[in-house]
């Protein structure tokens, strides 16, 4: 015979009450019987409803987690069926602290290899969610051009950089441009680095083959990429993109969720 957990529930409380009720003519014996009953009725339906608040916690997790998951497929068919550049409405969410906290600006910098004194170019900079890192880490003998297509990020751009908190930066030139054709002579930046944008471009190997014209030999090619993104792609996968442009390895920084990867203009280009 197969008792369902409900119908085994019913019949243990059924048994504790009817055990309690039915005790007459107590001695110090049976006190301490029905103390011990008592008790042990308690433990058994404390433990009965923390069972159930257990196993309603694990259902509202699941249900959490798969939406999540869901909604991220989703997402990522969709950006894989439209290849487009985040629209400059969700600026706000792009350019907040709340990103950077998952994505720290100081460690991009550290990955990417950026120092004082360079010229860097930022392919995809939108409304400057690290672009003022940028510009202060390589400091006022050094230069950010912050390269986009949408000229509502760069606007968005400009407005923040005539805030009162950025008054001290003055090394950012917004550039309105197509990565496939980047306003630059050959061998005259030091670094070009993209935060979740790679992907975005439809025409890699276009891009990477302007990069590498307009980079010194010996210059730094950084992709930083964030698993939230919908354009996600694994490590492997933007070594092998790079590598198969023409750059050299040279190292992956951070984890699964968060990583950069630097490569080298090589000598012989």
């Amino acid at each position: 015979m197969v008792i369902n957990n409900n119908s085994s529930n019913s019949i243990l409380i059924n048994t504790y009450s009817s055990r309690l009720f039915k005790i007459k003519n107590i001695n110090k014996n049976q006190l301490f019987k029905l103390f011990i009953l008592v008790f042990n009725y308690i433990i058994f339906i404390k433990k009965f409803f923390i069972r159930k608040e257990i196993i309603l916690t694990i259902k509202i997790i699941l249900i959490i987690v798969g939406s999540v998951i869901l909604f991220l497929i989703i997402f990522r068919i969709g950006a894989k069926l439209i290849r487009n550049p985040a629209p400059s409405f969700i600026g706000r969410f792009l350019d907040s602290n709340h990103r950077r906290r998952l994505q720290p600006p100081y460690k991009i910098i550290q990955a990417s290899g950026i120092k004082k004194g360079i010229k860097a170019l930022e392919i995809g900079c939108g409304n400057g969610a690290f672009t003022t890192f940028v510009a202060r880490a390589v400091g006022n003998d050094g230069i950010v051009y912050a390269l986009d297509i949408q000229p509502k990020m760069l606007e968005q751009l400009k407005n923040k950089l005539n805030r009162a908190e950025n008054k001290d930066i003055g090394n950012i030139m917004p550039l309105l441009a197509s990565a496939y054709d980047l306003p630059f002579p050959d061998d005259s930046l030091d670094i070009v680095y993209m935060v979740s944008v790679f992907q975005e471009i439809p025409d890699k190997n276009k891009t990477l083959k302007e990069i590498k014209r307009v980079l010194k030999t010996g210059g730094i090619l950084s992709i930083s990429e964030f698993f939230i993104d919908p354009d996600y792609p694994f490590r492997s996968t933007t070594v092998k993109q790079g590598t198969k442009g023409g750059f050299e390895f040279d190292g992956v920084f951070g984890n699964f969720w968060n990583y950069t990867v630097r490569f080298l203009k090589p000598v012989d280009n």
